[in-house]
């Protein structure tokens, strides 16, 4: 092989060393932690969060309507005593009693919402903890073949270091040196034809005798990637 072609060979064993490694990191941060299984207890707080407000506003809706009906009962037990005789005052403590009947009705249909709200925060409760429940079970289901494949995948890594760094080796230290020095990405490019394949300039004529004789690396003069023939 040619040092370009060494050069190729080694880009493409760099490409899939990188593809590996976030494969594995990947994998490895999901049997961590499922960002599945993440969501879903995310929701499931949330929801459990809305239902105890909920619930907090239900009590405070049964104690207040609890000493209204009290302070209620107690009125309407004075106002039929019979013990209040006078005219001005017996009118004045119907009203209160009318005003506060008034009132208790408007907090209990303001309750019964609120009992709305509360089955509906139910429900999302109920709903959140199912799913949650599936997708854990979901989850474990798939943990073995994520373990077999990511073990096949640390497999892969150590042979494609291997034979980048073997390739590497082979490659002269100039050669080595002028392809770490490109900074375009990827550094190397085949010819297409008689043109760049990455930048599509075409190769001069004297550019293509070297690449046919493949003694020395021809630099894109468009580019700078390093060519290699097809």
């Amino acid at each position: 092989m040619t040092s370009a072609q060494l050069l190729l060979r080694y880009q493409a064993l760099v490409d899939r060393e990188r593809a590996l490694r976030e494969s594995v990191a990947a994998t490895e941060a999901r049997l961590e932690s499922d960002p599945a299984v993440v969501e879903r207890q995310e929701t499931l707080a949330s929801a459990r969060d809305k239902q105890d407000e909920v619930a907090g506003r239900l009590r405070e809706s049964d104690k207040v309507r609890e000493e209204h009906r009290s302070r209620l009962r107690s009125r309407q037990k004075e106002l039929m005593s019979g013990r209040i005789r006078n005219p001005t005052e017996l009118m004045q403590m119907s009203d209160e009693v009318a005003h506060m009947k008034a009132r208790f009705a408007d907090e209990e249909e303001a309750q019964l919402r609120i009992m709305e709200d509360a089955e509906v925060a139910d429900e999302a409760v109920r709903s959140a903890t199912k799913d949650l429940e599936d997708t854990q079970r979901a989850s474990a289901e798939e943990e073995p073949g994520l373990r077999t494949q990511l073990a096949d995948w640390n497999t892969e890594l150590a042979d494609v270091v291997a034979d980048k760094d073997a390739i590497w080796a082979q490659v002269p230290p100039r050669d080595q040196t002028l392809f770490n020095r490109i900074r375009v990405r990827p550094p190397i490019a085949r010819v297409s034809g008689t043109k760049c394949a990455a930048c599509h300039v075409t190769v001069t004529s004297s550019g293509m005798q070297i690449l046919r004789k493949g003694d020395a690396l021809v630099q894109c003069e468009n580019c700078g990637r390093i060519l290699v023939a097809s």
